[in-house]
This record gives C-alpha cells, structure tokens and sequence, in this order.
C-alpha cells in the first residue's frame, strides 16, 4: 500500500505529466531499448517509429498519477492491458526493467527530486504487482482449459480466403491436431512471427472474426498502408503466409465480449473491425435467440464490404436488422445508405434508451460514432469499443 505522502507526491505530480507525459515515455522507450535489446522482440517497432506507443503509454501514466487515490476508476484499462500482456508473453521479470527505465525518464526529463522519485518507485511497484497477480491468472486459466497452452503453439495455415481487394482470412489449426481453446466473440489471438528479412521477432494481435469453431480459428487481416508505407506484418501475411505455413499462436485473450445481459444489442463497425462483430452476431443468433439485434456497417462500397452474402443471409435468416452505409454507395437499396455511418439516421430503427452499442475500426469513425451516440443522450454505460493499436479514448 501506498502512503498518504506518496499518494500526494504522485498526485502532484499529474500536471507535469500531462505536459511532458510523451517526451517522457519517448524518452523511456529509448532507455529500455538500449538497454534490454531483446525487448524490440515483444514491442510493435512499428508502433515506435509511430510514436503511437509513446503517446498511449503517457496517457496511461497520467491516467495513474491522476486517480493513484481511486485506483478503481482505471481497472478496466489495467484489465485491457493485461490481457494484451498475456497474449504477448509478458513475464514477471519484465516489470522491473520497465519500471527502472520509466524513473530514468523522469528524473531526465523532470528532474523532480529524490523524494518524488521514491513515490513514484512505490507506486509503480504497486501497479506493477497487480498486472504480474492478474497475468499469472490469465496464463494459469489459459493453460487450465480444455484445449489451452502454456505460451504459444504451433499452428498450421489450412486456408487462406481473399475476402474483399485488402480483407484476407487466414484459417488455422494446431500442427498437433489436437483440441483448440475455446474463446468469446470479440477476444484475439497473438500471431508470434519472424519474417526472413527482418531484425526482430514481430507480435500482431488479430481479432477472431467467427464464432467459436472447434476446428481452429480464424482469422481476417486487412493489408494496412501509411505514410509511413506499407503495414510490415500485414503485407508479410498477405504476401507471404501460405497455406502449409507453421505460425506460433497465443491462446485467445480480450475484455471485449459481450455481457450476459438480454439487452438489445447494436453492432457497429467499419471496414476491417467487421471481424469481432461477425463474431458476436454469429454467438447473438445461435446462444441469445431472443435478443434483439442490429448490424450496423460502414464500407467504401459493397466489393470492400467483408463477408457481405453471408451476413445477408445471417441477418435475413435470423430476423436480425441491418444497416449500411456505403462511401460510393452506387445504387442505394433498401437498408443501405450513402456516406459515412450516421447514427441519426438510423435512431428511430434502434432502441437508444436500452440497447448496448459495441464499436470496432479505424480511430477516427469510433470517435465519430462515439459523439453521435453522446448527442443521442446514450450512455458510456451503454458503450463498449475496441481500439486497434495502442489504447486511446474515444471521447478525447
């Protein structure tokens, strides 16, 4: 437990967190690397040269300093960042690497003191017992179910599927023929890779974008482009990953699941975040029959709409109600719209007051959709979402 001294220290020092929060973990990321080389293996590199790693980690740190007296208001990010540990191998003995990097970087960079240095010691000694508590938990209760695994495990490339001109699915099963973990729509899977050609081992997690399938898993992967250039990984899969390919896999892992509630449900996705709400319909029609469902969709056009006849079919069977909307929409049939996903549009169709609304895909139509619901009077309770990447907050 911390002191009410160091509680105080640590809140003080929130403000120049949120002024120098990323030229701090910049600048942490630096001493780590250099330092612990072999850590390049676990963090995206891509995310790096990005800054988006750097920028997420500063605001999880603000977010520390700033409730390090309430720390049940961050519990559902420490629990969203512990399971993207555990998918990526995260050990105990990392944590003291991290947490002596991270001091180095304030003290560089703020040069407070010996005496807030030593809160914020404490404190990152705190929070870093609860991600090593709650990971031995997730690693044990991976390893305990039936079909699960210590670590990763071998997985072969049985299919691999082109979906839309960037959408490609991959189909996996163990090498071992064995029993696959069984996973809740909406968690991933880590794909643990070493391309010929690069420097270091590379980490991706991908959603499963079906319903839980006996066999193996699956899933479906967008060819990325910045300005950066070309995605590395995603273009190494779909270039080079064939079918016959060996992979190591992480066991499934995620918080974005659906509730057990019979809440009326809304699904909302754009472009490659279809993948866990395919997912989630195909669980919603077969395990909640009697909940209420709405497919929300937006797309640059139908040939870049993933799966698009078989989630006709699977709306139109099971009385589901879906909603389009289409950049170059062409000829608008019923159901679909022009343009980018406009809740207001569609609200009188949805039951706002009571629904639960679930978001995946790119930032900035999350963000968008974010603020429509909000200026529709629904709730953050009412709200879960997906971000790929390193975390950020949709009402930012």
């Amino acid at each position: 437990m911390l002191t009410d001294n160091e509680i105080k220290i640590i809140k003080a020092s929130a403000p120049a967190l949120a002024e120098y929060g990323e030229q701090i973990t910049g600048r942490f990321y630096q001493i780590l690397l250099q330092n612990n080389p072999e850590l390049c293996n676990i963090f995206n590199m891509t995310n790096q040269k990005t800054g988006n790693q750097k920028q997420a980690l500063a605001m999880a740190v603000y977010a520390f300093a700033k409730y390090v007296d309430n720390l049940s208001v961050i519990l559902g990010d420490v629990e969203r960042i512990a399971q993207k540990h555990a998918s990526l191998g995260i050990k105990a003995e990392h944590y003291p690497l991290v947490g002596s990097a991270l001091l180095a970087a304030i003290k560089e960079i703020l040069n407070p003191g010996d005496e807030v240095l030593a809160a914020w010691a404490s404190g990152y000694g705190l929070l870093a017992n609860v991600f090593i508590e709650r990971e031995k938990e997730l690693y044990q209760e991976s390893a305990e179910k039936e079909g699960g695994w210590v670590a990763t495990r071998e997985f072969t490339v049985v299919s691999k599927r082109q979906e839309t001109p960037l959408i490609t699915s991959f189909y996996l099963q163990p090498t071992d023929q064995g029993a696959v973990s069984q996973y809740e729509a909406g968690q991933y899977i880590a794909l643990h890779l070493h391309p010929v050609g690069h420097q270091h081992h590379q980490i991706r997690q991908y959603s499963l974008s079906g319903a839980f399938d006996a066999k193996g898993y699956r899933i479906s992967v967008k060819k990325e482009a910045s300005e950066q250039g070309e995605g590395v990984i995603s273009n190494y899969l779909h270039k080079q990953l064939n079918e016959g390919d060996v992979i190591q896999v992480s066991n499934p892992y995620g918080e974005f699941v659906l509730t057990a509630s019979q809440n009326p449900v809304v699904l909302i996705s754009g472009g490659v975040g279809i993948t866990p709400m395919q997912a989630m319909l195909e669980t919603l029609v077969v395990d909640y029959p009697t909940r209420e469902v709405h497919f929300v969709h937006g797309a640059l056009d139908q040939e870049h709409h993933a799966f698009k006849p078989y989630l006709d079919k699977l709306i139109a069977d099971n009385k589901a109600n879906g909603h389009l909307f289409y950049q170059q929409a062409g000829t608008v049939n019923q159901g679909q719209h022009q343009g980018m996903i406009n809740m207001e549009t569609i609200k009188a169709d949805l039951p706002m007051a009571e629904a639960e609304f679930y978001l995946c895909g790119p930032l900035a139509m999350m963000k968008a959709v974010y603020q429509q619901l909000k200026t529709l009077q629904v709730a953050d309770s009412q709200i879960f979402y997906e971000v790929f990447g390193p975390a950020k907050t949709l009402a930012d």
